[in-house]
């Protein structure tokens, strides 16, 4: 993972923050949709058990009046829940309670015999089993509990097909009646599977955007990063050829370009000038070994003159003047040696101070990135208010849907009053009915806006991951300038060695230039000695002494400065211009 190219980092480190929310997201949502439907069967089928019950109350009250028969009153009642028996023994499925497509009451005793069903009435089911499970025996032992849920596995209305079913139950005693209500899952999947397709298209979309806007920023960051760091790896072997960098970004990304792009100018010229600053000192260093050599043949023929005789004054005089005039040559080209060094100096001065401002503005363009860094913090902690702020709102729809179900329960027992009232309540009967489904629509819209409401959070949940990360890049950025930044200063380290010998060269320069003007001055006093007398000879035999010790110390000084010229030379080679 280390090794990886810094695009290759972010594609992945952004495919897997887009890619984890989203399947969470979608399974979070599927999960939450399906328990919700499920909990929103439980609720109707034990209201429409409840609501059954209050219709038991009322007939068990009249036959308690006497106004109707106990068996009259038990099959008013099946023909209520079910329908009118046929002549086959079988009982509609009425529409006119919400269970589903399949869903329908049936009523039992507490020894499993069904005294209520569509399809088998008077049948026991005490003994049949579902998964091992005597669903029959549970259902029995939950409605003497006070009323509870069984899942069982059970066929379909009119067919063989067995699919899951859930039962609520409630023992009524005053009949010994257990009346249960049952509706199968696959009846209310419609709306998770609906959900399902729709989270798989999203993510599918999310992902194919999300994917090419990867893609490109990916690019964006780093392709003049690695045209950047290549190029840094040609010039650290010595090869400054090529074309300049071209980066369209305008970030601080752009200017380090424009600035590694100067910087190689800046390598380029200072390398041609010091090829021509070795090339000239390596010249002017030939012609003073040459000149060197001629005075030495001068001295020592200046010598022999005086071991002569006085005599001979006239010829050492004129050898003298041809020795004048052969340091005076020799001065001038020491001078144009200090001249070249002297501009070899300034232009690699210049360099400098050039490699300097680029190492600024990284230092500058390191604290932009930090204070971006910053910024994205402060992003990061407003998104999370935003969080809580939905966590309310979250809270409200939580309460207006306990609102909703307790209006929903007060217009069921509205709904049970008015049946006891009679022909008198059905105008209030209408209007509990119409209450009631204003309620199951509030509890509806209360459910889709908490539904809403978590899927924001968990949305905002996901832009806090990725402003971390964003933090996270930030930082890797910040580090790739800083390791710019130490590039530049390794060759910054390296313009200033090479300041550093040209400025030797310099003064080595100046020092041979003095040494010249020293040995032409002992020549002008040797020819004004040779004018005099005979007793003179030997003050010019030693002034030729001296003479030969500083052609001596001169061919050491052009030695070196010829060592310096051939060194200038290797380091300006290394460079591919």
């Amino acid at each position: 993972m280390l090794k990886l190219p810094i695009r290759v980092k972010l594609l992945l480190v952004c495919f897997l923050l887009l890619i984890i929310p989203l399947v969470s997201l979608g399974i979070v949502t599927y999960e939450v949709a399906d328990h919700e439907s499920t909990e929103l069967v439980k609720d109707s089928l034990r209201n429409n058990v409840r609501l059954a019950g209050t219709t038991l109350y009322a007939l068990d009250e009249m036959v308690q009046n006497g106004s109707m028969p106990l068996e009259e009153a038990q099959e008013t009642l099946r023909v209520k829940l079910l329908g009118e028996r046929g002549e086959d023994g079988t009982r509609p499925i009425t529409d006119r309670f919400d269970m589903g497509e399949h869903g329908y009451f049936f009523v039992l005793d507490a020894q499993g015999v069904l005294l209520g069903h569509p399809t088998r009435e008077g049948d026991s089911l005490w003994d049949e089993q579902s998964k091992g499970d005597y669903y029959i025996r549970n259902m029995v032992e939950a409605a003497q509990q006070g009323g509870g849920f069984v899942n069982y596995d059970f066929a379909l209305p009119g067919t063989d097909e067995l699919a899951t079913k859930v039962t609520y139950a409630e023992l009524y005693p005053e009949w010994g009646w257990i009346i249960a209500a049952g509706s199968y899952l696959q009846d209310f999947k419609g709306g998770q599977r609906n959900i399902l397709e729709a989270m798989l298209l999203t993510l599918g979309i999310c992902l194919a955007v999300g994917i090419v806007g990867l893609l490109l920023f990916a690019f964006h960051i780093s392709r003049p990063v690695m045209r950047m760091a290549q190029r840094a790896e040609r010039i650290a072997e010595g090869d400054l050829t090529g074309e300049p960098i071209k980066v369209k970004n305008r970030d601080e990304t752009g200017k380090l370009a424009q600035s590694f792009n100067h910087l190689i100018d800046n390598l380029r010229e200072l390398a041609g000038n010091q090829t021509l600053s070795a090339n000239a000192l390596a010249a002017a260093a030939g012609n003073l070994n040459h000149t060197i050599v001629e005075t030495k043949e001068a001295v020592n023929q200046t010598s022999a003159s005086i071991s002569e005789v006085a005599g001979n004054n006239q010829t050492q005089a004129t050898s003298l003047e041809e020795t004048s005039r052969a340091m005076e040559e020799m001065a001038g080209g020491i001078q144009r040696i200090a001249t070249t060094s002297s501009a070899a100096f300034e232009s690699s001065t210049v360099t400098l101070q050039e490699a300097e401002n680029g190492n600024t503005l990284i230092q500058r363009s390191s604290g932009q990135m930090t204070a971006v860094s910053e910024t994205v913090g402060t992003l990061s902690g407003v998104v999370r208010q935003l969080g809580e702020r939905s966590q309310q709102i979250g809270d409200i729809a939580g309460a207006i849907s306990d609102i909703s179900k307790q209006t929903n329960l007060l217009a069921l027992n509205a709904s049970i009053e008015a049946a006891r009232a009679g022909e008198h309540g059905k105008g209030f009967a209408v209007v509990a009915e119409e209450i009631r489904k204003l309620a199951v629509r509030a509890g509806t819209s209360s459910g889709q806006v908490a539904e809403l409401i978590e899927s924001i959070r968990g949305d905002i949940e996901d832009t806090v991951q990725s402003m971390h990360q964003g933090e996270r890049e930030v930082a890797e950025g910040v580090s790739s300038i800083r390791e710019t930044g130490e590039a530049f200063a390794r060759i910054l380290e390296a313009t200033r060695s090479v300041v550093g010998q040209v400025e030797e060269a310099s003064a080595a320069a100046e020092q041979m230039s003095a040494s010249a003007e020293q040995i032409s001055a002992s020549l002008q006093e040797m020819e004004r000695l040779s004018s005099g007398t005979a007793g003179a000879a030997q003050a010019v035999a030693s002034a030729a002494g001296e003479q030969r010790a500083a052609m001596e110390n001169i061919t050491d000084s052009a030695n070196s400065l010829t060592g310096m010229s051939d060194n200038m030379r290797e380091l300006a080679t290394r460079f591919k211009l």
